[in-house]
């Protein structure tokens, strides 16, 4: 196909693609790379290796499998026209797909495939979304890109619930990710690489500037002795008690006992010679020896026998958990819980 030949979507999939009438449709184009330029609103900075970025060109050189997607020149600029001299003289401006264009450029592609989505410069808003939220939903961001991706969301919005309805989060997804902008450059550098963890980059946030380095340098200090203690109940805990035979399935030892019919029935033709009658049997536990054969009857527990505490919660039978749950919050305050649990 020639650079710049369109070919529209809906004639592809014999279907139309508009779902409002005089809306543009997406259309698939040819592009040179040189057409295209990265928006100057993409948080993300890491976008893979030399090497990566290689062998996702040479990759595409043999199949591009997923479009980039791009808006007009104009489009974009009618939105942010402040951003005229970072686009330069090209003709598209990318919403999704930055690694892809990086890796053709690197490789000299001389040209990918792209989806032109005029929808996606309908509002700022609009454009934002597309922008953020696939980098996001595929964990293309680390902590601090996407703190800064909602931030940018945010500041569009004008408020973060607006940004939480506009990404379709909670509103404590979004206050937490804000949170880690507070952070020193120093300190949100080592959450980047990993050193610091997230859950523990959250708690430094709200301590001043100043005290962020102490603040992490103590929670360092934590963090080492509970993994210390953790390690030592391990090496000095006592070997596993090894399981009692009469616990397990076919441990134990069992008689069968011949039990009365449940009701008379007709009479049955006489066994064959030889064969004895038969018999319904069910099989009994042994008494244990040095016990009394015949306990009293009707009493299932015994009066000295501990009951289980319906006051404690079993932590590691997670339907037990789930049910006190429910049982203690609201519906909203679930929801809350779950999102803070999913981010550590």
């Amino acid at each position: 196909m020639a650079s710049g030949r369109r070919t529209s979507l809906a004639s592809l999939a014999n279907n139309p693609v508009e779902s409002v009438p005089g809306h543009s449709a997406p259309i698939l184009v040819r592009l040179q790379p040189s057409q295209i330029a990265p928006t100057p609103l993409n948080s993300r900075v890491n976008f893979g290796s030399e090497s990566e970025l290689g062998e996702l060109g040479e990759s595409m050189r043999v199949r591009q499998l997923q479009p980039v997607v791009v808006v007009k020149r104009g489009d974009y600029l009618r939105l942010w026209p402040e951003h005229e001299s970072e686009i330069g003289d090209a003709d598209y401006v990318l919403v999704a797909g930055e690694r892809r264009w990086r890796a053709a450029g690197h490789v000299s592609l001389s040209a990918i495939d792209a989806i032109e989505r005029p929808s996606l410069a309908d509002a700022r808003t609009t454009f934002l979304d597309a922008l953020f939220t696939e980098n996001i939903d595929r964990k293309n961001l680390d902590a601090i890109e996407e703190a800064e991706a909602v931030e940018s969301m945010v500041a569009e919005c004008g408020t973060a619930i607006a940004a939480a309805k506009q990404f379709r989060r909670h509103e404590t997804w979004v206050s937490q990710r804000r949170a880690l902008l507070k952070l020193t450059p120093e300190l949100k550098a080592k959450v980047r690489t990993g050193e610091l963890p997230v859950r523990i980059a959250r708690s430094i946030a709200a301590v001043p500037a100043a005290e962020q380095e102490n603040a992490w340098r103590a929670a360092r200090e934590a963090e080492q002795v509970r993994r210390e203690d953790k390690q030592r109940a391990k090496a000095t805990s006592p070997p596993p008690t090894p399981p009692d035979p009469a616990d397990e399935p076919g441990g134990e030892d069992f008689t069968a006992v011949k039990t009365d019919p449940p009701a008379p029935a007709p009479p049955a033709p006489p066994p064959p010679s030889g064969e004895s009658e038969s018999g319904d049997f069910t099989a009994v536990k042994n008494p244990d020896p040095g016990t009394d054969p015949n306990p009293e009857r009707g009493s299932a527990v015994s009066d000295d026998q501990p009951r289980p505490d319906p006051t404690v919660i079993q932590w590691d039978d997670l339907g037990q958990v789930a049910d006190a749950i429910r049982a203690a919050l609201g519906a909203d305050d679930r929801r809350q819980l779950a999102a803070m649990i999913a981010d550590d």
